[in-house]
Protein backbone atom coordinates (compact mmCIF):
# COMPACT_ATOMS: atom_id res chain seq x y z
CA UNK A 1 0.00 0.00 0.00
CA UNK A 2 2.64 2.54 0.67
CA UNK A 3 4.46 1.39 -2.63
CA UNK A 4 1.46 2.40 -4.00
CA UNK A 5 0.95 6.04 -2.41
CA UNK A 6 4.55 6.72 -2.76
CA UNK A 7 4.01 6.33 -6.85
CA UNK A 8 0.83 8.34 -6.92
CA UNK A 9 2.86 11.06 -5.55
CA UNK A 10 5.25 10.39 -7.69
CA UNK A 11 3.25 10.92 -10.64
CA UNK A 12 1.29 14.15 -8.67
CA UNK A 13 4.85 16.01 -8.58
CA UNK A 14 5.95 14.99 -11.89
CA UNK A 15 2.19 16.43 -13.49
CA UNK A 16 2.77 19.16 -11.54
CA UNK A 17 5.95 19.69 -12.74
CA UNK A 18 5.26 19.81 -16.50
CA UNK A 19 2.05 21.82 -15.97
CA UNK A 20 4.52 24.68 -14.11
CA UNK A 21 7.13 24.16 -17.28
CA UNK A 22 3.87 24.79 -19.38
CA UNK A 23 3.26 27.96 -17.95
CA UNK A 24 6.73 28.92 -18.10
CA UNK A 25 7.27 28.33 -21.57
CA UNK A 26 3.61 30.30 -22.13
CA UNK A 27 4.49 32.90 -19.51
CA UNK A 28 8.03 32.98 -22.05
CA UNK A 29 6.62 33.00 -25.53
CA UNK A 30 3.56 36.02 -24.37
CA UNK A 31 6.90 38.13 -22.58
CA UNK A 32 8.67 37.39 -26.48
CA UNK A 33 5.65 38.75 -28.20
CA UNK A 34 5.44 41.50 -26.32
CA UNK A 35 8.81 42.76 -26.46
CA UNK A 36 8.22 42.37 -30.15
CA UNK A 37 5.20 44.55 -30.18
CA UNK A 38 6.85 47.03 -28.21
CA UNK A 39 10.28 46.90 -30.40
CA UNK A 40 8.06 47.37 -33.45
CA UNK A 41 5.92 49.71 -32.62
CA UNK A 42 9.20 51.82 -31.66
CA UNK A 43 10.29 51.55 -35.13
CA UNK A 44 7.07 52.74 -36.72
CA UNK A 45 7.13 55.40 -34.15
CA UNK A 46 10.53 56.49 -35.70
CA UNK A 47 9.55 55.82 -39.02
CA UNK A 48 6.37 58.05 -38.80
CA UNK A 49 8.31 60.78 -37.00
CA UNK A 50 11.52 61.10 -38.93
CA UNK A 51 8.91 60.94 -42.45
CA UNK A 52 6.99 64.41 -40.87
CA UNK A 53 10.41 65.56 -39.83
CA UNK A 54 11.67 64.89 -43.48
CA UNK A 55 8.10 66.36 -45.11
CA UNK A 56 9.02 70.15 -43.68
CA UNK A 57 13.02 69.80 -45.40
CA UNK A 58 11.19 68.70 -48.40
CA UNK A 59 13.32 71.24 -51.01
CA UNK A 60 16.49 70.10 -48.93
CA UNK A 61 16.07 66.87 -49.66
CA UNK A 62 15.05 67.34 -53.91
CA UNK A 63 17.86 69.33 -53.95
CA UNK A 64 20.35 66.31 -52.85
CA UNK A 65 18.25 63.81 -55.41
CA UNK A 66 18.78 66.26 -58.29
CA UNK A 67 22.58 66.95 -57.65
CA UNK A 68 23.46 64.10 -59.44
CA UNK A 69 20.80 65.73 -62.68
CA UNK A 70 21.83 68.83 -62.42
CA UNK A 71 25.74 68.87 -62.76
CA UNK A 72 25.20 67.23 -66.30
CA UNK A 73 26.38 69.30 -69.22
CA UNK A 74 23.33 71.81 -70.33
CA UNK A 75 23.66 69.91 -73.93
CA UNK A 76 22.02 66.91 -72.45
CA UNK A 77 19.44 68.22 -70.21
CA UNK A 78 16.62 68.72 -72.73
CA UNK A 79 13.86 72.14 -72.62
CA UNK A 80 13.48 71.61 -68.98
CA UNK A 81 16.29 71.86 -67.74
CA UNK A 82 17.67 70.20 -64.46
CA UNK A 83 13.95 70.37 -63.20
CA UNK A 84 12.01 67.15 -62.48
CA UNK A 85 8.76 67.16 -64.80
CA UNK A 86 5.65 65.85 -63.09
CA UNK A 87 1.72 64.45 -65.06
CA UNK A 88 -1.30 65.20 -63.69
CA UNK A 89 -2.53 67.63 -60.86
CA UNK A 90 -1.52 65.47 -57.80
CA UNK A 91 1.63 63.66 -59.06
CA UNK A 92 3.43 66.49 -57.67
CA UNK A 93 2.08 65.85 -54.01
CA UNK A 94 2.71 62.10 -54.17
CA UNK A 95 5.80 62.58 -55.35
CA UNK A 96 7.09 64.52 -52.51
CA UNK A 97 5.22 62.16 -50.24
CA UNK A 98 7.23 58.96 -51.48
CA UNK A 99 10.62 61.47 -51.23
CA UNK A 100 10.03 61.98 -47.85
CA UNK A 101 8.79 58.28 -46.78
CA UNK A 102 12.07 56.92 -48.83
CA UNK A 103 13.81 59.59 -46.20
CA UNK A 104 12.02 58.44 -43.36
CA UNK A 105 12.99 54.67 -43.99
CA UNK A 106 16.88 56.18 -44.77
CA UNK A 107 17.03 58.04 -41.47
CA UNK A 108 14.60 55.34 -39.16
CA UNK A 109 16.85 52.35 -40.64
CA UNK A 110 19.59 53.11 -37.45
CA UNK A 111 16.90 52.42 -35.06
CA UNK A 112 15.59 49.74 -36.69
CA UNK A 113 18.83 47.81 -36.79
CA UNK A 114 19.14 48.48 -33.02
CA UNK A 115 15.39 47.18 -32.02
CA UNK A 116 16.18 43.96 -34.22
CA UNK A 117 19.72 43.47 -33.06
CA UNK A 118 17.92 44.10 -29.20
CA UNK A 119 15.21 41.89 -29.56
CA UNK A 120 17.94 38.84 -31.21
CA UNK A 121 20.99 39.41 -29.12
CA UNK A 122 19.55 37.74 -25.57
CA UNK A 123 19.22 34.18 -27.77
CA UNK A 124 23.01 34.26 -28.93
CA UNK A 125 25.71 32.36 -27.16
CA UNK A 126 28.62 34.43 -26.04
CA UNK A 127 31.07 33.93 -28.75
CA UNK A 128 28.27 34.28 -30.94
CA UNK A 129 27.73 37.64 -29.26
CA UNK A 130 31.44 38.47 -29.32
CA UNK A 131 31.26 38.61 -33.08
CA UNK A 132 27.57 40.25 -33.66
CA UNK A 133 28.59 43.81 -32.68
CA UNK A 134 31.54 43.74 -35.15
CA UNK A 135 29.45 42.54 -38.11
CA UNK A 136 26.49 44.89 -37.33
CA UNK A 137 29.18 48.20 -37.03
CA UNK A 138 30.48 46.62 -40.47
CA UNK A 139 27.28 46.34 -42.17
CA UNK A 140 26.18 49.74 -41.62
CA UNK A 141 29.27 51.22 -42.43
CA UNK A 142 29.72 48.93 -45.69
CA UNK A 143 25.70 49.85 -46.56
CA UNK A 144 26.35 53.50 -45.90
CA UNK A 145 29.87 53.28 -48.00
CA UNK A 146 27.93 51.46 -51.05
CA UNK A 147 25.30 54.10 -50.97
CA UNK A 148 27.35 57.38 -50.54
CA UNK A 149 29.78 55.79 -53.21
CA UNK A 150 26.91 55.26 -55.73
CA UNK A 151 25.52 58.42 -55.40
CA UNK A 152 29.39 60.30 -55.36
CA UNK A 153 29.07 58.12 -59.13
CA UNK A 154 25.56 58.55 -60.12
CA UNK A 155 26.45 61.72 -61.88
CA UNK A 156 28.85 60.36 -64.83
CA UNK A 157 26.07 57.29 -64.74
CA UNK A 158 23.19 59.75 -65.90
CA UNK A 159 25.28 61.29 -68.29
CA UNK A 160 26.29 58.38 -69.72
CA UNK A 161 22.93 57.12 -70.13
CA UNK A 162 21.44 60.11 -71.34
CA UNK A 163 24.15 60.22 -74.20
CA UNK A 164 23.82 56.76 -75.08
CA UNK A 165 20.45 58.62 -76.74
CA UNK A 166 22.08 60.14 -79.46
CA UNK A 167 21.51 64.15 -79.80
CA UNK A 168 18.20 64.08 -81.97
CA UNK A 169 16.49 63.07 -78.38
CA UNK A 170 15.61 65.72 -75.69
CA UNK A 171 14.73 64.06 -72.67
CA UNK A 172 12.16 64.88 -70.16
CA UNK A 173 12.63 62.96 -67.21
CA UNK A 174 9.95 62.72 -64.79
CA UNK A 175 9.90 62.98 -61.11
CA UNK A 176 8.74 59.04 -60.73
CA UNK A 177 10.90 57.95 -62.86
CA UNK A 178 14.21 59.67 -61.65
CA UNK A 179 13.15 58.42 -58.05
CA UNK A 180 12.65 55.48 -58.61
CA UNK A 181 16.16 54.75 -60.58
CA UNK A 182 17.99 56.82 -57.90
CA UNK A 183 16.58 54.89 -55.48
CA UNK A 184 17.35 51.76 -56.83
CA UNK A 185 20.82 52.24 -57.77
CA UNK A 186 22.02 53.39 -54.07
CA UNK A 187 20.14 50.35 -52.65
CA UNK A 188 21.55 48.02 -55.16
CA UNK A 189 24.75 49.27 -53.71
CA UNK A 190 24.37 49.20 -50.66
CA UNK A 191 23.26 45.72 -50.20
CA UNK A 192 25.92 44.55 -52.80
CA UNK A 193 28.56 45.79 -50.81
CA UNK A 194 27.85 42.66 -47.68
CA UNK A 195 29.16 40.43 -50.11
CA UNK A 196 32.14 40.52 -47.77
CA UNK A 197 30.04 40.44 -44.45
CA UNK A 198 28.56 37.03 -46.38
CA UNK A 199 32.06 35.71 -47.31
CA UNK A 200 33.73 36.17 -44.13
CA UNK A 201 30.66 34.56 -42.28
CA UNK A 202 31.05 31.54 -44.61
CA UNK A 203 34.65 31.44 -43.70
CA UNK A 204 34.08 31.67 -40.10
CA UNK A 205 32.13 28.65 -40.34
CA UNK A 206 34.12 26.51 -42.31
CA UNK A 207 32.06 26.90 -45.52
CA UNK A 208 34.68 28.36 -47.80
CA UNK A 209 38.77 28.55 -46.94
CA UNK A 210 40.89 31.28 -48.20
CA UNK A 211 42.82 28.96 -50.46
CA UNK A 212 38.99 28.17 -52.17
CA UNK A 213 39.14 32.11 -52.26
CA UNK A 214 42.57 32.61 -54.37
CA UNK A 215 41.83 29.98 -56.33
CA UNK A 216 38.63 31.14 -57.64
CA UNK A 217 39.52 34.63 -58.37
CA UNK A 218 38.90 34.47 -62.16
CA UNK A 219 34.96 33.06 -61.35
CA UNK A 220 34.67 35.27 -58.41
CA UNK A 221 35.57 38.27 -60.41
CA UNK A 222 32.98 37.07 -63.49
CA UNK A 223 30.21 36.48 -60.93
CA UNK A 224 30.76 40.11 -59.28
CA UNK A 225 29.95 40.66 -63.02
CA UNK A 226 27.18 38.78 -63.65
CA UNK A 227 25.84 39.97 -60.11
CA UNK A 228 26.36 43.88 -60.78
CA UNK A 229 24.33 43.37 -64.07
CA UNK A 230 21.43 42.13 -62.02
CA UNK A 231 21.47 44.11 -59.78
CA UNK A 232 21.89 47.60 -61.48
CA UNK A 233 18.10 48.95 -62.91
CA UNK A 234 20.05 50.61 -65.93
CA UNK A 235 22.40 47.36 -66.96
CA UNK A 236 24.52 49.76 -68.55
CA UNK A 237 28.55 48.97 -68.95
CA UNK A 238 28.96 51.83 -66.76
CA UNK A 239 27.03 51.40 -64.01
CA UNK A 240 28.20 47.70 -64.00
CA UNK A 241 31.83 48.72 -64.33
CA UNK A 242 30.79 51.43 -61.15
CA UNK A 243 29.96 48.83 -58.95
CA UNK A 244 32.02 45.58 -59.73
CA UNK A 245 35.51 46.99 -59.18
CA UNK A 246 34.96 47.94 -55.71
CA UNK A 247 33.27 44.86 -54.97
CA UNK A 248 36.43 42.84 -56.40
CA UNK A 249 38.39 44.95 -54.20
CA UNK A 250 36.53 44.08 -51.02
CA UNK A 251 36.71 40.30 -52.30
CA UNK A 252 40.56 40.87 -52.10
CA UNK A 253 40.32 42.57 -48.53
CA UNK A 254 37.97 39.63 -47.17
CA UNK A 255 40.96 37.35 -47.70
CA UNK A 256 43.41 39.10 -46.06
CA UNK A 257 40.56 39.56 -43.00
CA UNK A 258 40.38 35.46 -43.21
CA UNK A 259 43.99 35.35 -43.26
CA UNK A 260 44.28 36.86 -39.64
CA UNK A 261 41.04 35.57 -38.19
CA UNK A 262 41.60 32.33 -39.40
CA UNK A 263 44.57 31.13 -40.99
CA UNK A 264 44.76 28.71 -43.64
CA UNK A 265 46.58 25.45 -42.57
CA UNK A 266 49.90 24.84 -43.49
Amino acid sequence: MSDTAETRRRRLRLRLRRKQRRREVAMSVVDHLSELRSRIMVSLVAFVGLSIAAFFFYEPLLTLLTRPLCSLPDRLLGPTGCQLNVIGVTEGFQFRLKLTALAGIAFASPVWVYQLYSFVVPALTPKEKRYSIPFLVSSVTLFAVGFLFAYLTLPKGVEFLISLGGQGLNPIITAEKYLNFVGLVLIAFGLTFQLPLLLIFLGLVGAVTVEQLRHNRKIALVGIFALSAIVTPSQDPYTMSIMALPLYGLYEVTILILRRVKPTPA
